[in-house]
């Protein structure tokens, strides 16, 4: 949740609170776009999962970016984010 915060600090996001489960924070797609394109930072390659997680045959294992969905965002869109604390 790094970048995100840094966002905020530069003024191009808004944190809408929460306590890690899940923070959201909203800003234009024109700030969120690139670095989401470009891998979200700090994103994990592949996922891990213990004993008693419960993982379905759509349990993708990685990081997922749908080009279709980011590409169809004017710049200027308000989008919101949900960001998980994985500890």
């Amino acid at each position: 949740m790094r970048w995100l915060n840094e966002l905020v600090k530069k003024g191009q996001a808004i944190n809408l609170g929460g306590d890690g489960y899940p923070c959201r924070y909203t800003a234009r797609a024109e700030h969120l776009i690139p670095p989401i394109l470009g891998g979200p930072p700090e994103a994990r390659g592949t996922w891990l999962f213990g004993v008693h997680d419960v993982v379905t045959e759509k349990w993708a294992g990685r990081t997922v970016t749908d080009r279709a969905v980011v590409g169809a965002c004017a710049p200027d869109e308000w989008l919101l984010v949900e960001a998980w604390d994985e500890s």
